[in-house]
């Protein structure tokens, strides 16, 4: 038996990423790049494995896109075999949801299983509801939708359901499941374990899975292709997702006990984001800091522009980190951000301030009276901005002076005649 499917999950259809409609397009034509192929390719059916939509009650023209690239498919005679993720399951109190009205159009194969008493039900799909289809002769395919903290229990039940399932005639099986896996995303816990997915194994050739957005396989049996349009920031560290191509031949697997399938990986046309990060720690001064941030935006916006996909103008964010040796008042965020517009022109741009203030701390004397303390505190102060620690001796005299003239009501006039005449001239040089 031999045949070619295609494997896509989160397309998150309706999305209108930071409130612009360009995102909310840009999630449509993603998903019509990944139908394209599957038509190009002739496959012989498309596995959707959960989220198609970004939330459950959705818009007239979310709906309109949805159903303009599932009557692509089916035009060209390609079923698509879905089940529902977490982001579009019906409410409790609605009859049906979104996922269930496409079914009814017959635009796509809404794999559920049920259960009672908690055994699941592996019945065979008809009149639009059922556990399984059998796609083609010798191709059983099952689907479950996101379950939640309790997938795990609904996989261990299925896998013994499965032990005594009539598999008569069935040479090759793909089980769908909205579920994450633990230690995909590190810092992130939930999905399954291996351990949770084994009762499957025996019974299964390929778990496809969605819900997570990053990619990644396993064993030559779990695959999650990852989210074909970028989601949030994180993404741009997997440009290498979208939906995989599989080819399973049976035959050549008893023959010459090969593989039974091939799993090849595709990255689908998408709008690029751009994440920079630059690590502030050793300028001393605002306009050092800028210039050197500078030359890295041109000389990055040069390097990519060379590997951009797609024509569309990119969404950038420059994450500034590290610890910053002057005070934060300093950083001009919008004035990063105009570089970045002038660089990159991006359609979208974005300035993160992760920088730390130099950390410090004075150790108390209690030798020391009220005014020698207050001094030792300022000097410390002005002793982490690399502006100021050259003569801080006499920043610190001058700002005890200003205090000074301001308790005892001097005339505005005369505390900036003092500030003028008493600031270290080389700072204010700078200044």
């Amino acid at each position: 038996m031999r045949a070619r499917f295609l494997h896509l999950a989160d397309c998150h259809l309706g999305y209108r990423q930071y409130g612009r409609n360009e995102r909310f397009n840009d999630f449509s034509k993603a998903f019509y790049a990944v139908i394209d192929v599957a038509v190009a390719e002739k496959v012989d059916f498309v596995v959707l494995a959960g989220d198609l939509f970004q939330k459950r009650s959705i818009d007239a023209l979310t709906l309109s896109h949805a159903m303009r690239g599932l009557e692509k498919l089916q035009k060209a005679g390609i079923p698509c075999l879905a089940v529902e993720g977490n982001h579009e399951l019906a409410y409790f109190n609605e009859s049906i949801g979104w996922m269930r009205f496409l079914a009814e159009r017959d635009l796509l194969v809404l794999l559920d299983t049920t259960f009672e008493s908690g055994k699941p039900l592996l019945e065979p799909y008809t009149r639009r509801n059922g556990a399984y289809l059998d796609v083609k002769p010798g191709l059983r395919v099952y689907g479950l939708r996101y379950y939640g903290s309790a997938t795990a229990s609904a996989v261990a039940n299925i896998g013994a359901a499965l032990d005594e399932a009539d598999n008569s005639g069935i040479e090759y099986t793909i089980f769908i499941a909205h579920t994450g896996i633990e230690g995909v995303l590190a810092g992130e816990a939930g999905g399954l374990t291996h351990r949770e997915l084994a009762p499957l194994r025996p019974h299964i050739d390929y778990l496809a899975l969605g819900h997570v957005h990053k990619p990644f396989d396993f064993d030559g049996w779990i695959y999650n292709p990852g989210s074909p349009e970028t989601c949030s920031m994180t993404e741009a560290a997997w440009p290498q997702r979208g939906y995989y191509l599989v080819d399973v031949d049976t035959q050549k697997h008893r023959e010459e006990n090969e593989p039974a399938h091939s799993a090849t990986l595709h990255a689908n046309p998408r709008r690029d984001f751009v994440r920079l990060s630059f690590k502030v720690d050793a300028y001393t001064s605002p306009d050092a800091l800028y210039a050197a941030c500078q030359e890295y935006a041109v000389r990055e916006a040069r390097d990519r522009a060379a590997k951009r996909r797609t024509p569309a103008a990119p969404v950038v964010e420059l994450r500034l980190h590290g610890v910053l040796a002057f005070d934060r008042a300093g950083l001009d965020l919008a004035r990063y951000e105009e570089l970045l517009e002038a660089n990159f022109s991006p359609l979208l741009a974005f300035v993160k301030n992760a920088t730390q203030p130099t950390e410090f701390a004075v150790a108390a004397d209690a030798q020391l009276n009220r005014r020698d303390l207050e001094q030792q505190i300022i000097a410390d102060l002005l002793g982490r901005d690399a502006r100021f620690a050259g003569q801080r001796e006499g920043w610190t005299r001058l700002a005890l002076s200003l205090k000074q003239m301001a308790l005892t009501g001097a005339d505005p006039a005369a505390i900036l005649d003092e500030l003028t005449n008493a600031a270290p001239q080389e700072e204010i040089e700078r200044g």
